[in-house]
């Protein structure tokens, strides 16, 4: 356990926080999405001016991937090596450095272009710190197989240095190609923590065996997601008719394949029971909001909403539910829903079928409003809720 009684400002709460990464990333990441929204809505609507030369539309990808997501994968990235690895991960004062180069990042992303010559070098700091971490605790477990997490991280970071070039660059194009890819990349991600968690917790939770895909399904599936996103990056390059109509055809078949395999997943992961769960519900519908976005590419509608249904609907509802479960889970408290959750749930489900499919044939921009009001209630319920769980030691006393 820490020993940081000897100043008055680190109270019992604020000792509990540092004691694992998930946390404060869980409870920051929440607070930082809500200003998002409201700076976002706010700016679209006419009311607060956008005033940055920091480009308005990257500004708001940039700082969702990497102000919003990437914290959340960061802190259940460290938390969780400890378990795999049996190694203490990072905590305390030095985890205390790690949020404020975080926080240092998002001050600069809401300034100007000097500032986000700060928040470059910052948020390289937090991932190359992470990554540094995280291969630590893996080598000295000899946990090599969760090794594949630090090319990951790796990737991360060369797309947030990209993203910041083409915003310095005023790049716009080169701008969406990378948020893209960020995208894409994060999907694969949480693709591949699904695949390993997600079973288990509904095996768990109804007591029963839930099948699990073979290593090769889970190595098709994530290539897959890889393969389409380089596709449709390529897609939006041609300029060629032939290699196009080559490339579609290529796609089509990908996509199909990638469908019927993450319908499949969805498949064996079903068991009755779940739907008297809401820890379990959550997880499977989020994780439907994969297969429902390649359909929607399978019939080439509307690509830029389709990737707004990945970012809120797989990526964004999948964080809630993880969020939510893991937090309960890590702080040794019963995991078990409560009602004001289950509303963020569903409210993250409305905003995402609204931001990603409503909006392509309803595109009015109070269907946008709609979706960042459902969003931002769901964050507000997840800290209202969580707030006293993250700041709080756990009630059995163990660390943590």
């Amino acid at each position: 356990m820490l020993n940081i009684s000897s100043t008055p400002f680190e109270t019992a709460n604020q000792s509990s926080i540092l004691q694992l990464a998930f946390r404060p990333f869980f409870l920051l990441s929440a607070i930082y999405a809500i200003w998002l929204l409201v700076r976002f809505s706010l700016t679209l609507t006419g009311v607060w001016s956008w005033e940055s030369d920091i480009a308005f539309f990257p500004w708001h990808a940039h700082e969702f991937q990497f102000g919003f997501v990437m914290p959340v994968v960061l802190g259940f990235l460290l938390t969780a090596a400890q378990t795999w690895t049996g190694q203490e991960s990072i905590k305390g004062m030095k985890l205390f450095a790690l949020l404020m180069l975080w926080l240092i990042a998002r001050v600069g992303m809401n300034m100007n272009q000097y500032g986000i010559i700060i928040s470059a070098i910052t948020d390289s700091l937090v991932i190359l710190i992470s990554i540094s971490v995280l291969s630590l605790m893996v080598l000295k477990g000899k946990n090599y197989r969760n090794f594949i997490f630090v090319p990951i991280l790796c990737v991360f970071l060369a797309l947030h240095l990209g993203q910041v070039f083409a915003i310095v660059n005023s790049d716009f194009r080169l701008s969406q190609s990378i948020n893209y890819a960020t995208s894409w990349w994060f999907a694969f991600l949480i693709s591949l923590i699904s695949a390993r968690v997600i079973p288990f917790f509904i095996a768990k939770a109804v007591q029963q065996d839930i099948p699990r895909e073979s290593i090769y399904i889970t190595l098709t599936c994530q290539v897959l997601i890889l393969t389409l996103g380089l596709g449709k990056l390529l897609e939006s390059q041609l300029t060629i008719a032939l290699e196009a109509d080559i490339l579609q055809s290529a796609l089509t078949a990908i996509l199909s394949l990638s469908l019927a395999l993450h319908l499949y997943r969805l498949y064996i992961w079903h068991h009755r029971k779940i739907w008297l769960n809401p820890m379990l519900w959550s997880l499977w519908l989020s994780y439907s909001f994969l297969p429902l976005s390649l359909l929607l590419l399978l019939l080439d509608i509307d690509y830029k909403n389709t990737m707004h249904l990945i970012n809120l609907g797989f990526i964004g509802a999948m964080i809630m539910a993880f969020t939510a479960r893991v937090s309960l889970g890590h702080t040794g408290r019963k995991i078990q829903a409560a009602p004001v959750i289950i509303f963020a749930f569903l409210a993250v489900f409305v905003a995402a079928i609204n931001r990603g499919i409503i909006v392509i044939f309803v595109p009015h921009p109070y269907i946008m409003y709609i979706a960042a009001i459902s969003w931002a209630s769901a964050l507000l319920c997840f800290l209202y809720h969580y707030t006293p769980i993250l700041i709080r030691a756990r009630p059995d006393n163990k660390p943590g």
